[in-house]
């Protein structure tokens, strides 16, 4: 009897695994980018990312999808670690409807959402995008019906009530509800089967509660596995997850019995007291966990420290509505073209680490390369829109010069990931570099690093005593170039494996000092009066060799 019903109830689960799936997938599909939006503007403050969350599991039915693609944005760096709690602790609450329309005996409208999305699908109209994800809703519901119909002539099975009697001891409820969840990757997979059980009288609300906290632990695998790969900060937010949804059930365990007693003075049937339970369980979780946000977070933080600061693609001074008053508008932008060149000097000294051997640093110095193509866009965004201002030639020279900055940063950081990729390289290839290489390298970088320093502390400004400073820099950086040239030669004439590699590192470092020199350059041209500045020149892009891509530098010191 029991190998007749798992036979049969088979077929049923894979029905609602595919439909919750697809349902996932065509609803993220037809709201493209949108979904990334929302999830990304509802971030601002942690109820409303709570909000966002509940809104947008309910939408998906699938708590894992939201947590995967929350992990996925604080990897990419879209919204910050900070900002996904919220999310996270709302997708809880969201992934509650499920059970909620299955106990209310709503699906018996299953066949009609079927009907429809098939229709839809088929006929040429606007809402013809709208069928596949109607018919996939209607096929979660219609396979619900299908297993409940499946189990109903069963409930007085000795063997198969044998069976479900283990469920009364709590901790094997909750390792079965954790072992479920995680079976099918979905507590909402879960929820759904225990209220159907509920629903024909195989388990009493009492054995269902435990199932319904394992799967909410169960949930939380999918985000630690799918983060191993990520940086710091998406790991934390999937470790948030798996202690948000442990220490909920360690909370409730205490008081299980009275919560229990209250979900049955609630009234209901068997199936509704679950969902009850599942609603109230993850709303007072919710609840609770808001209110101790910040310090959960450091605890979180504690567990997994970050000794680099996590990067999150938002401008720090510029924004979409720039002051009325074009000065201010102005030197905000120089404000956030100072915020990238402290990104790229950090670009630069992590690459002298990959250098030393610290191959860690990789995966960081490409996403600082692409936030600082991020502040690159916002920064000539923001200069655009000012430039169609009614300003005066002396504004308008300042902000092509500033575009000008922006661009040579920009092409700087470039330079900077590629010679760390050939660092990268080299250690794959198991290229050792020599401690007398190293040291030239660090020579190298030392006049660099100085420059970037000076540039960081006046730019806009180019004081006199700095320009010295910086001239000497590039003397030097020019003598400690030709020196290690002679030994390029050297090791050539040796056939060494390393030296062609090597070469390659020398040309990058003379490329990074030369847009510097650049950028000096253009700083003391800032300082010029209105009447000296050709705008058309100014705002030309840089020239770039047809050969390298690389820019080309115009003149010499």
């Amino acid at each position: 009897m029991i190998l007749e019903m798992i036979f049969a109830v088979i077929p049923a689960v894979i029905l609602f695994l595919y439909g919750i799936d697809n349902f996932s997938e065509e609803v993220r599909h037809l709201a493209g980018e949108h979904f990334r939006t929302v999830l990304q503007k509802a971030t601002k403050t942690s109820l409303r990312g709570a909000l966002a969350g509940a809104a947008v599991t309910a939408i998906v039915q699938s708590s894992t999808a939201t947590t995967i693609i929350v992990v996925g944005l604080v990897n990419a760096g879209a919204i910050s670690f900070l900002g996904s709690l919220g999310l996270i602790i709302g997708s809880n609450v969201g992934t509650t409807l499920t059970a909620q329309l299955v106990a209310f005996k709503l699906t018996a409208f299953a066949p009609a959402f079927l009907i429809l999305g098939f229709v839809l699908s088929l006929i040429r109209s606007p809402y013809r995008s709208l069928g596949k994800p109607i018919f996939y809703f209607g096929l979660v519901f219609y396979s619900l019906n299908l297993i409940s119909s499946i189990v109903a002539p069963l409930q007085g099975d000795p063997s198969l009530l044998s069976l479900f009697s283990m469920t009364s001891n709590v901790f094997t409820a909750i390792i079965i509800g954790f072992i479920i969840t995680n079976i099918f990757q979905s507590s909402s997979v879960t929820a759904g089967l225990v209220v159907v059980m509920a629903q024909s009288n195989l388990i009493t609300a009492t054995q269902a509660i435990p199932m319904i906290l394992g799967a909410n632990i169960g949930t939380t695998l999918t985000g630690l596995v799918v983060s191993l790969r990520m940086n710091a900060a998406a790991k934390r937010t999937a470790v948030a997850q798996f202690f948000f949804n442990l220490l909920g059930v360690l909370i409730f365990l205490p008081f299980l019995d009275s919560f229990s007693g209250l979900i049955d003075s609630l009234g209901g049937t068997e199936a509704q007291q679950v969902a009850n339970a599942h609603l109230i369980f993850n709303v007072s979780c919710a609840a609770i966990f808001l209110l101790l946000i910040k310090p959960f977070s450091r605890f979180i933080q504690n567990i997994l420290p970050q000794k680099d600061g996590e990067i999150v693609f938002i401008t720090r001074h510029i924004s979409k509505k720039m002051p009325d008053n074009i000065s201010e508008a102005a030197e905000l932008v120089e404000k956030e073209i100072v915020h990238m060149l402290y990104t790229a000097k950090d670009i630069f000294l992590s690459t002298l680490q990959v250098a030393g051997g610290n191959r860690d640093q990789c995966s960081r110095i490409v996403q600082s390369r692409d936030y600082v193509d991020y502040l690159h866009s916002q920064i000539i965004s923001a200069i655009v829109s000012l430039s169609d201002r009614e300003i005066s030639v002396e504004y308008a020279g300042r902000l092509a010069i500033l575009a000008r900055v922006a661009d040579l940063v920009s092409l700087m950081a470039k330079q900077m990931v590629s010679m760390a990729k050939k660092f990268e390289t080299m250690k794959e290839k198991r290229i050792e570099i020599s401690p007398e290489s190293l040291a030239g390298i660090q020579e190298m970088a030392m006049p660099c690093t100085e420059n970037l320093v000076h540039l960081l502390t006046t730019f806009p400004e180019m004081p006199e005593e700095i320009d010295k400073k910086m001239r000497s820099n590039d003397e030097q950086l020019r003598l400690i170039l030709n020196w290690n040239y002679k030994l390029y030669l050297i090791r050539l004439a040796a056939k060494s494996s390393y030296s062609a590699m090597f070469s390659e590192i020398i040309f990058s470092f003379e490329r990074i000092g030369s847009m510097i020199r650049e950028l000096r350059k253009t700083c003391i041209s800032m300082a010029q009066p209105a009447s000296a500045l050709n705008v058309p020149d100014l705002i030309k892009p840089p020239h770039l060799d047809e050969g390298t891509g690389e820019e080309v530098e115009a003149a010499s010191v």
